[in-house]
C-alpha cells in the first residue's frame, strides 16, 4: 500500500498552528486532502478567534460554552493511502463480517452505487474504481485540481466561510472531503456511501466538506456515517446543489464515541420543482450540533426534514433547522423527534422563513421530545417568519414524559410495566424513522434505538 500522510500536529486553534498546517498540506502537494486557499484559511481562522470575544446567552441548563471549548489531546493531519478495491469495500461497512465474523451487516453496506472512506482525516483511496461509472466521485481535493469550473460555483458559495464559529474553525483547518456528481437525468437505485471512522489510538481533529452536485431530473440517495471509538472532534460542512426537478434523499447515522465532538452545518439550495429530503439519526457523541439549512430558491422545490436524537448520560445534542422557502409555491415538512436519559441534555431550534415573493408555499413543522430520567432535559424553540399574505404554515412542539394513561392501556394488555415502557419509548421515534428513505436503513436505526434502550432504567416517580 502507498502512502502519504503528513506529520500529526498538535491541533490548537491559533495562527502558528496554522502556519504548520500550511507548510503540511505544500509538502503533501496533490497527495493532500486540502482544498481551501491559504488565505481564506487565515481569514477564517480569524472570523473563528472573533467570534471567541462575542458573548454568547445560552438556555437555562445548557451544559456547554461553546467559546469555552478545549483542544486537548488532538492531532490535525492529512493525506492518503492507497487500498485494494476489498479492502474499501470492508472498511465500508460499519460492521465486524467483513473479518468472518458472522455479524450482521446492514443491507445497504452490501449492495451501493460507490463510496468513499476515510479513517480520521486520510483517504482511503482505492486501487481500481468500483460502484456506478454515470457518478463522479472524488475527494473535495483531487475534484478541485482536475474540476475547478464544476466545484467552484458550489464550495463556500451555499455556506460562507464564516458562516459561524465552527464553520470557520473548519474552512481553516479543512484536511478531507468529498464530491459528488450525479448526472442530468440519472437515476441511482442503489445509495452512495460515504464513510468517516475515527482512527485507532490518539483522537483526530477532523475538518471533512463535502460537496454536492445532483443533475437535472436526476434521482439519488447518500448516506453519510460517522462512526468509531475514539474522542475525535469533527468540524464540517455539507453543500448540496439540486437541479431543476432532481431528488436528493441525504441520510446521516451518526454513532461516534461516546466522547466525539461533532459539529456539522449542511445546506441545500433547490432549482425549480426539485426536492430534497435530510433524514438525520444522530445516535452517538458527548457534543453535537447539527445545523440543517434549506434554501427553496425555485418555483415548486420541496424539502422535508426528518430527524431525532438520544442524548445518553452526559451527552449534549443540539439541533437547528432552518427553511427559508424563497420563491413561489414551494413546500416543505419537518418532523423532529428528541429524547433525553441519564443526565442527557438536548435543543431543537426551529425555523421557518417565507418571503415576501414565495406566494402560495405551504409548511409545517412538528418537534416533539421524550423525558425519560430526571435529570434528562430537552428544550425547543420552533419559530416562523412569515412575509407573503397568501401562504400556510403550521408548527407544534412538545416535550414530556412517558403518559400513564398510554403505559396502563399497554399494561391492561397483559405487559409487564418495564416491556411497555420500551415499546411506548420505541413507538415515539417511529413518525420519524418511517420517513427514511429504506427498509434497510429503519431497521438499522431501530435496532440501535432498541439497544440504547436496555440502557435506561425504569421510569423515576
Amino acid at each position: 500500500m502507498l502512502s502519504s500522510i503528513s506529520e500529526p500536529i498538535d491541533f490548537k486553534a491559533t495562527p502558528a498552528v496554522l502556519a504548520a498546517v500550511l507548510e503540511e498540506l505544500e509538502l503533501l502537494g496533490e497527495r493532500s486532502g486540502g482544498a481551501v486557499p491559504p488565505r481564506v484559511r487565515r481569514e477564517a481562522l480569524a472570523a473563528y478567534q472573533h467570534s471567541l470575544r462575542e458573548r454568547t446567552r445560552f438556555p437555562a441548563r445548557w451544559r456547554h460554552d461553546y467559546a469555552a471549548l478545549t483542544f486537548d489531546d488532538l492531532r490535525w493531519s492529512s493525506g492518503r493511502t492507497r487500498v485494494p478495491a476489498g479492502v474499501l469495500r470492508a472498511a465500508a461497512v460499519p460492521s465486524d463480517d467483513a473479518a468472518g465474523t458472522g455479524a450482521d451487516v446492514p443491507a445497504l453496506a452490501l449492495e451501493n452505487a460507490g463510496g468513499i472512506a476515510h479513517f480520521g482525516s486520510t483517504y482511503l483511496e482505492p486501487e481500481e474504481r468500483s460502484g456506478d461509472a454515470r457518478v463522479t466521485l472524488l475527494s473535495l481535493a483531487d475534484a478541485q485540481r482536475r474540476l475547478p469550473l464544476r466545484v467552484a460555483p458550489i464550495h463556500q458559495q451555499l455556506i460562507a466561510p464564516a458562516a459561524d464559529r465552527f464553520t470557520a474553525l473548519s474552512t481553516a483547518f479543512q484536511n478531507c472531503g468529498v464530491y459528488v456528481e450525479i448526472p442530468e437525468g440519472a437515476v441511482l437505485d442503489a445509495p452512495l456511501q460515504l464513510l468517516w471512522s475515527s482512527a485507532p489510538g490518539e483522537a483526530s481533529a477532523v475538518f471533512p466538506h463535502t460537496v454536492v452536485r445532483v443533475g437535472k431530473n436526476a434521482r439519488a440517495k447518500i448516506v453519510e456515517r460517522h462512526l468509531g471509538e475514539t474522542e475525535s472532534f469533527v468540524a464540517g460542512t455539507v453543500e448540496i446543489e439540486l437541479g431543476a426537478g432532481a431528488r436528493l434523499d441525504y441520510v446521516v447515522v451518526q454513532q461516534a464515541d461516546d466522547g466525539a465532538r461533532l459539529f456539522v452545518r449542511r445546506t441545500a439550495r433547490c432549482a425549480e420543482g426539485s426536492r430534497v429530503g435530510w433524514h438525520l439519526a444522530e445516535l452517538g457523541g458527548a457534543l453535537t450540533r447539527s445545523v440543517v439549512d434549506v434554501r427553496l430558491a425555485g418555483p415548486r422545490a420541496g424539502a422535508e426534514i426528518n430527524a431525532f436524537f438520544f442524548a445518553r448520560g452526559f451527552a449534549h445534542a443540539d439541533l437547528v433547522t432552518d427553511l427559508d422557502h424563497a420563491a413561489s409555491e414551494t413546500n416543505s415538512v419537518t418532523v423532529v423527534r428528541g429524547a433525553a436519559s441519564g443526565r442527557g441534555h438536548g435543543r431543537f431550534t426551529g425555523g421557518i422563513r417565507i418571503r415576501p415573493e414565495a406566494r402560495r408555499c405551504e409548511a409545517s413543522m412538528r418537534d416533539d421530545a421524550l423525558v425519560l430520567s430526571r435529570d434528562a432535559y430537552v428544550d425547543a424553540v420552533p419559530a416562523l417568519e412569515i412575509a407573503a399574505s397568501d401562504a400556510r404554515a403550521y408548527h407544534a412542539a412538545t416535550v414530556g414524559s412517558l403518559s400513564e394513561e398510554e403505559l396502563f392501556y399497554v399494561q391492561s394488555r397483559g405487559i409487564a410495566r418495564l416491556a411497555a415502557e420500551r415499546m411506548i419509548a420505541l413507538a415515539f421515534f417511529e413518525p420519524v424513522i418511517v420517513r427514511f428513505p429504506s427498509l434497510a436503513l429503519r431497521d438499522e436505526v431501530r435496532t440501535v434505538l432498541d439497544a440504547y434502550l436496555d440502557e435506561v432504567p425504569g421510569t423515576f416517580t
